[in-house]
C-alpha cells in the first residue's frame, strides 16, 4: 500500500501543530524509530507551518494497523501522551496519490494556489532520496506530484495573486496599518518564508527594511538586495520598539521574542502601535505579546478573511486544477495497476521458456543440424506467440493490473514444476 497520515491546519489548530512539527535533524532519528517500531523504512516526511505529512510505502501490515503503527512512532519520537488521533488524517493508495497532487499543485494550502509548497514537497523528497528511504514507488509517486503542480501552475490561473502565508500576512498588515509605504519593518529570519515576506514587502514601497539572521553572511546578502540594514542576531532585542512591524520567520523550537522582551521596548516609545507577525511553527513569538497594549499579534492561522477572499476569487482555476489532477492520477494509478502484473509475467515467460528449452534438449539428439535449426525457429516462435498471448489475456482479465483477486490463482498456475 501507499499511505499518508498527517495533520495540518484544516484539522488542528497551531498549538497542536507546532507539537508535531519536524526539523531535518529530526529525520534520521525518526526514520530509524519508524522502522524499529513498524518495519516501515520507505517514507517521505515533509513539515510546514501548515502540515506534518507522512507518506509510506509497505506491505507488511493492513491499511488500518499500518496508520495506526506510524501515529503512534510520531506520538512517541515527539513525547505525546495525549490523545491526538481525531485531530489527524489518513489516506490509503487512490485517496494519498490524489491528496499529494492536491497539496503539490497548491490545492490543499491555506491560500489556495500557493507557490511556497511545491519546494517544500521537492526538498523533503530530495532529503529523504539522499538518504535512501524512498522506493521505486514512493519516488515515482513524487516526480508525478512535481508534474502535477507544475501543470496547474502552468495552465490554470491559480498562481496569480496572493501565493503564500507570506504574501497574505504582509497585506493583512497593510490593511491593519492602511498601508506600508510610510512604515519601517524588522525581519527575523532570513530563510525562504523570510526572503518571501521581504518581496512583498518591498513591493509594498516600504524603503525602511532591517534584517536579523543567525547567519551573519546571510542577512548581509538579504539586507542588500532590499536596500535595507543589518541587526546582529544576538542584538535585535534592543531595536524592537524602531518598528512598526515585527516579523519573524525561523526553525527554533522555541520562542525568540518574549513579552518581556516587547515590554522593556515600550517602555522606550510608549503608545508606539505595533504588529507581531510570527510565520513560525513552532511559534516563535510568546502569546502573550498579543496581550499587550499597543502591540497586536498575528500568526498563521489568522489570515481567514485573506484566505476567504483568495479561495473565491481562484475558484474557477481550482475546478480546472482539478480536472488536471484527474489525468495525472489516472496515468499513475495504471502505472502503479501494472507493475503488480510483473511477478505473474515473469512467471509465465521464464517457466514458458524453460519448457521449450527441456523438451528442445531430447530433439537435438535425432535430428540433423539442419533439421535442429528448423524446430529451434519454429519452438521460439510459439513460445514467443503463446508468452504473448497469454500476457494479453492476463491484462484482459485484470484489468491491467487493477483487479488483483485473481493474481494470486494466476501466479500458481504458472508455477511449473
Amino acid at each position: 500500500m501507499i499511505g499518508v497520515i498527517g495533520i495540518s491546519y484544516k484539522t488542528a489548530p497551531l498549538e497542536i501543530r507546532e507539537r508535531f512539527s519536524f526539523s531535518k535533524d529530526d529525520l534520521v532519528p525518526f526514520s530509524e524509530l519508524l522502522q524499529q517500531e513498524t518495519e516501515i523504512a520507505d517514507l517521505v516526511l515533509i513539515s510546514t507551518c501548515n502540515r506534518t505529512e507522512i507518506y509510506f510505502s509497505q506491505d507488511k501490515h493492513d491499511n488500518q494497523t499500518a496508520f495506526e503503527l506510524v501515529y503512534e512512532a510520531v506520538k512517541k519520537f515527539k513525547d505525546v501522551n495525549d490523545h491526538c488521533w481525531h485531530y489527524f488524517y489518513h489516506k490509503a493508495n487512490a485517496a494519498t496519490v490524489r491528496h499529494l497532487f492536491e497539496v503539490s499543485s497548491g490545492l490543499d494550502s491555506q491560500i489556495i494556489g500557493e507557490d511556497q509548497i511545491i519546494g517544500q514537497v521537492k526538498d523533503a523528497y530530495v532529503t529523504c532520496t539522499e538518504l535512501a528511504l524512498t522506493d521505486a514507488i514512493l519516488m515515482r509517486l513524487f516526480q508525478k506530484s512535481f508534474e502535477a503542480g507544475k501543470r496547474v501552475r502552468s495552465e490554470t490561473g491559480i498562481k496569480l495573486g496572493i501565493t503564500s502565508v507570506s504574501s497574505a500576512a504582509v497585506e493583512m498588515c497593510s490593511s491593519l496599518l492602511g498601508g506600508l509605504s510610510d512604515k519601517s519593518v524588522l525581519i527575523i529570519g532570513a530563510g525562504e518564508t523570510g526572503n518571501l515576506a521581504l518581496q512583498n514587502i518591498y513591493k509594498k514601497g516600504v524603503k525602511q527594511i532591517a534584517v536579523s539572521n543567525r547567519t551573519l553572511e546571510t542577512a548581509e546578502k538579504t539586507a542588500t538586495k532590499y536596500g535595507g540594514i543589518v541587526l546582529p542576531f544576538d542584538t535585535f532585542e534592543k531595536y524592537l520598539h524602531g518598528f512598526d512591524i515585527v516579523m519573524i520567520a525561523t526553525a527554533s523550537a522555541d520562542p525568540i521574542i518574549t513579552a518581556e522582551m516587547v515590554r522593556l521596548n515600550q517602555k522606550v516609545r510608549p503608545n508606539h502601535h505595533q504588529v507581531y507577525v510570527d510565520l513560525s511553527v513552532p511559534r516563535n513569538i510568546e502569546s502573550a505579546v498579543g496581550e499587550l497594549e499597543n502591540a497586536e499579534l498575528l500568526g498563521v492561522d489568522d489570515l481567514q478573511e485573506i484566505v476567504k477572499q483568495t479561495a473565491e476569487k481562484k475558484k474557477e482555476s481550482a475546478e480546472m486544477a482539478h480536472l488536471i489532477l484527474d489525468e495525472v492520477v489516472a496515468d499513475f494509478s495504471e502505472w502503479l495497476a501494472s507493475r503488480s502484473l510483473r511477478p505473474a509475467i515473469n512467471t509465465i515467460t521464464t517457466n514458458i521458456q524453460a519448457i521449450n528449452t527441456e523438451e528442445l534438449s531430447t530433439y537435438r539428439k535425432i535430428v540433423t543440424p539442419e533439421m535442429q535449426e528448423i524446430v529451434d525457429d519454429y519452438a521460439k516462435h510459439l513460445t514467443q506467440r503463446y508468452t504473448r498471448l497469454l500476457i494479453k489475456n492476463l491484462k484482459d482479465l485484470t484489468d491491467n493490473g487493477k483487479n488483483i483477486d485473481s493474481l494470486k490463482i494466476i501466479n500458481d498456475l504458472f508455477k511449473f514444476d
